[in-house]
């Protein structure tokens, strides 16, 4: 690693990063949370490093090759127009958006766990009308 860690920790707390009591069991350094998000910011840094030396291992699927699968009961034709399934509508969408633009993987995961959240939000009111 050509950074020391003492400098990735401040970097992440100056930056708005808790730090936690929890150490890692790999590195020995504390965790931090960052947007709700508890990692090793070392073992993370030490991660970005090794990947931008190695750029021969297979990238991630680009947004346009995950392929998402809807349920049949789940399809906006068969859904309802409501006001509370149209804020859960602007929701998804604001998710998706999010995720479409979030570099760190972390975060675009948190995002579509939101969004698989809010589509089943949908589903079930749609199912209790």
């Amino acid at each position: 690693m050509t950074r020391n860690p003492d400098d990735i920790m401040a970097e992440h707390l100056l930056t708005g990063g808790k730090m936690l009591s929890e150490a890692c069991p790999k590195c020995g350094a504390p965790y931090f949370e960052i947007h709700g998000v508890k990692q090793c910011v070392v073992c993370a840094e030490a991660a970005k490093e090794e990947k931008a030396a190695s750029p021969e291992k297979a990238a991630e699927p680009k947004a346009e090759e995950v392929r998402v699968i809807m349920p049949a009961y789940a399809k906006e034709e068969l859904l309802p127009a409501t006001p509370i399934g149209e804020e859960i509508d602007s929701l998804i969408h604001e998710f998706i958006q999010r995720a479409r633009s979030e570099p760190d993987a972390s975060r675009c995961l948190t995002y579509m766990e939101c969004i698989r959240t809010a589509a089943e939000a949908k589903t079930m009111l749609v199912r209790h009308r």
